[in-house]
């Protein structure tokens, strides 16, 4: 079986056997039953898991750079993809070879079909048999969804993360704060620390609570304001993952830190890792700035950077038919031109839900059938000084770089 063949079986695997979530109160023990017949890879590697809301793949990265300029190799098993598949799995800034990828599929297939292993779940062991192979000196797991009851959950780690908490995939997690970070905190093993990026008191109690159960030793991030490394990330937001990582790093017990590489490492993110997707300027005159931000905590946060700016400001939006995501479209500042979009993806919401929803709150706007279409319109539209941000789904993204 060939890359391309491989890949095309995969894309027809769903991403979950349980797509309404009933049975997401089941256990993991499918995922127990594949990793013993892959002769459990996981107990080779060391591993550090972040979970949480927002900042995952970011945190991920900035820790994969700072111990790469300390000489190691880091594997890296994130998600979604932007545009290859392959992104989700990587060795320092290089993606899983297309051999190892087809070869995986093709052995297993067998097991993975009568089985009944979902999309997620093939990726991730994939992931996991790859870092073992090529020998990775730690290995960074970004949960995939929730916690308790995600794939990724069957390992044991040497640090664990949770970056922060906030609405979303309240379907599958629950319509509380509470609710959700009680799926989150199903990360915590116990005497593995934690690091926890949340500042709000009554999580805070909620996790050292939790952690005080499982005899765990919790490290709260003090104030992202007290972050001052250069970063070629550059959303203000990524002050506060900058945080986690570095505390994460910072009780890692097998390394020596050494903070002229740390400093090195949180500079050059882009370059160590090819992470991408987040505040990156992908056009000049007028600049356009893609993020992936897509709930109502991660657009909070865009906006909050966005009104820094004394441009006019146009945006391209486009999302998701989920919980609640017409809540960010009441966030919108009146004082922006938008360009709402619909996106090529069976789970998008319907345009004219948008629209609505932008009439109601008297927005100045235009609508679009294709994404593209919308940013061409957006781009004509500026002048050299306008600046031009395309935000809503990570799908959005992905069309607009395709």
């Amino acid at each position: 079986m060939n890359y391309k063949n491989a890949l095309k079986w995969l894309n027809e695997i769903p991403i979950s056997f349980n797509k309404d979530y009933k049975g997401y109160k089941l256990t993991l023990k499918k995922v127990y039953d594949l990793f013993n017949y892959l002769k459990n890879p996981e107990k080779k590697l060391k591993i550090i898991h972040i979970g949480g809301t927002n900042g995952k793949g970011s945190t991920s990265n900035i820790i994969s750079s700072i111990l790469q300029e300390h000489g190691k190799n880091i594997g890296v098993f994130s998600s979604p993809h932007i545009l290859d598949v392959r992104e989700r799995i990587k060795i320092n800034e290089v993606y899983i070879s297309k051999d190892f990828f087809s070869e995986f599929i093709s052995k297993h297939k067998k097991y993975f079909t009568e089985n009944k292993i979902s999309f997620f779940e093939i990726l991730f062991s994939m992931s996991v048999c790859y870092f073992s192979k090529n020998k990775t000196d730690y290995v960074i797991l970004e949960v995939g969804l929730g916690g308790r009851l995600d794939a990724t959950n069957i390992c044991n780690p040497i640090v664990s993360c949770i970056t922060n908490i906030g609405y979303d995939h309240k379907k599958f997690l629950g319509n509380t704060l509470l609710s959700i970070a009680t799926e989150k905190a199903g990360i915590i093993k116990t005497g593995i620390p934690l690091v926890i990026g949340e500042n709000r008191k009554n999580l805070i109690r909620f996790f050292q609570k939790t952690c005080d159960d499982r005899l765990t030793k919790m490290y709260l991030v003090g104030s992202s304001n007290e972050v001052n490394y250069d970063s070629d990330l550059k959303g203000m937001y990524q002050r506060k993952n900058i945080s986690v990582a570095l505390k994460a790093i910072s009780i890692l017990n097998d390394i020596q830190i050494d903070y002229q590489l740390v400093k090195k490492g949180v500079k050059n993110v882009k370059k160590n890792t090819r992470f991408y997707g987040r505040w990156d300027i992908i056009s000049y005159n007028p600049n356009v700035i893609i993020d992936i931000a897509h709930n109502v905590d991660g657009i909070k946060e865009i906006l909050g950077q966005i009104k820094e700016y004394k441009n006019q400001i146009r945006i391209v939006f486009g999302t998701l038919d989920k919980i609640d995501q017409l809540k960010i479209v009441d966030l919108l500042p009146k004082n922006y031109i938008y360009y709402f979009c619909n996106l090529d993806s069976e789970r998008a919401m319907n345009i004219e839900k948008i629209l609505e929803r932008a009439r109601q709150n008297k927005l100045n706007f235009k609508s679009f059938n294709k994404s593209k279409n919308a940013l061409v319109q957006a781009m004509n539209d500026s002048s050299k000084n306008d600046v031009v941000f395309v935000i809503g789904s990570i799908y959005l993204i992905s069309e607009i770089l395709a």
